[in-house]
C-alpha cells in the first residue's frame, strides 16, 4: 500500500523491476531482495523503514535512508 508521502521508486534487481511506494514496501525489498545484508546504510534503512510503523521515523526520513542504502549497494533506481 503506497502513501502519498513517498515518491514512487522503480528499483531494478535481478532483471526485474519493483515499484516501491512506501516504507513498508521498501522494508520488504530490503529483507527479501537486497544484494547485501550488512553495512551502515543498509542497517539504517532497515531501522528507518521499520520505525515508520511505530511513528518514531517519518516517511521522508525512511525514504532518504532507503535511497542512501540503494546508492551504497549500487542498486539501480529511478523515480516514476
Amino acid at each position: 500500500m503506497s502513501t502519498p508521502d513517498w515518491l514512487v521508486l522503480v528499483v531494478e534487481r535481478h532483471q526485474a523491476f519493483h515499484v516501491i511506494g512506501s516504507a513498508e514496501e521498501a522494508l520488504d525489498m530490503l529483507f527479501a531482495n537486497w544484494p547485501t545484508a550488512s553495512g551502515a546504510a543498509f542497517v539504517l534503512a532497515m531501522e528507518a523503514c521499520a520505525g515508520t510503523a511505530t511513528g518514531t521515523v517519518t516517511q521522508d526520513e525512511a525514504e532518504l535512508s532507503f535511497l542512501a542504502a540503494a546508492l551504497d549497494a549500487n542498486v539501480a533506481f529511478r523515480f516514476a
